[in-house]
C-alpha cells in the first residue's frame, strides 16, 4: 500500500531514493518501500535534475530606517535612473524605478506608500499639451527597450540595426517638416488661436439645467419628464 507522504526520512534514505530513481527505478516501486508518496519521489528526482529551480529567493524586508530614507532621498535628488542603468532608461524617476533603487541600495522592497512619498517630489509635473518642436532621435541602445521586448533576440537585432535607425531619422525629418510648415515663424497666430479657444470655451453655454425644457418645448407647461404608465391590476 502506498504511504501517505508524511513519513520523515533521513538524509541517507533521501540520497538512496534519489540514486535509485535516477538509475531507472519507478516511483510506484520506491514509494511503498520507504512509506512515502510517489509525488515525493518525483520531487527528489526533480531536485537532483534541476537544483536551481528549487533555490529559494532571498526574502526582502519592507521597512526602511530613518537614515535609509534620508539616503534614499539624497540619491533620488542627485542621480537619474539612467545613471543606475535601470531599464527602461529614463531621465526621470518613477515608482517602478524607485523600487529598483531601494532594492539596489538596501536589498529591501519597501511599501508603495514609502516609495511614493520619496519619489513624488522628483517626478516632473505634467505641462499643458502643446505642439513641441520634434527632437532628433537618440542612438539606439538596448537599455531603451522594455524588458518584455529585450528578451526577444529578433526584436533586439532589428532595433539595433542600421535600418531601424534610418527609419527613426526619416520619421523625425517628416515630423520636423510638418512642424515647420504649420508652426514655424507663426507662434503669435498659434497663441492667438489658443487664447480664442479658451475664451470660446468660457463663453459657451453649458449643459441645460436638469428638468428644464429646451428647444421647441421650452415654452411648454407641465413637467419636463414623461410620467410612467401605471399597469392595470388584473
Amino acid at each position: 500500500m502506498e504511504g501517505n507522504g508524511k513519513e520523515r526520512l533521513t538524509q541517507a534514505q533521501r540520497e538512496e531514493i534519489t540514486r535509485r530513481v535516477l538509475a531507472g527505478e519507478k516511483a510506484a516501486t520506491l514509494a511503498p518501500e520507504f512509506n512515502v508518496s510517489r509525488a515525493y519521489v518525483s520531487l527528489l528526482k526533480n531536485q537532483a535534475l534541476d537544483p536551481e529551480r528549487f533555490i529559494k529567493e532571498q526574502h526582502l524586508t519592507k521597512k526602511l530606517t530613518k537614515s535609509e530614507i534620508e539616503t534614499f532621498g539624497k540619491v533620488l535628488s542627485s542621480t537619474t535612473p539612467t545613471d543606475h542603468d535601470f531599464r527602461p532608461h529614463s531621465e526621470y524617476w518613477s515608482i517602478e524605478s524607485g523600487f529598483q533603487l531601494a532594492e539596489k541600495l538596501f536589498k529591501k522592497r519597501p511599501s508603495k506608500r514609502v516609495v511614493t512619498e520619496c519619489v513624488s517630489p522628483h517626478i516632473p509635473e505634467r505641462k499643458p499639451f502643446e505642439f513641441a518642436r520634434p527632437q532628433p532621435p537618440k542612438p539606439h541602445h538596448i537599455g531603451q527597450i522594455s524588458p518584455e521586448f529585450a528578451s526577444d533576440p529578433d526584436y533586439v537585432a532589428y532595433y539595433l540595426s542600421p535600418i531601424c535607425e534610418q527609419i527613426a531619422w526619416r520619421e523625425y525629418e517628416m515630423a520636423l517638416a510638418d512642424y515647420e510648415a504649420r508652426f514655424a515663424g507663426d507662434e503669435e497666430r498659434v497663441m492667438a488661436q489658443r487664447e480664442e479657444r479658451v475664451v470660446q470655451a468660457a463663453e459657451s453655454p453649458g449643459f441645460p439645467t436638469p428638468g428644464k425644457r429646451t428647444g421647441k418645448h421650452a415654452k411648454g407647461a407641465g413637467s419636463p419628464f414623461t410620467k410612467p404608465k401605471r399597469r392595470k391590476r388584473r
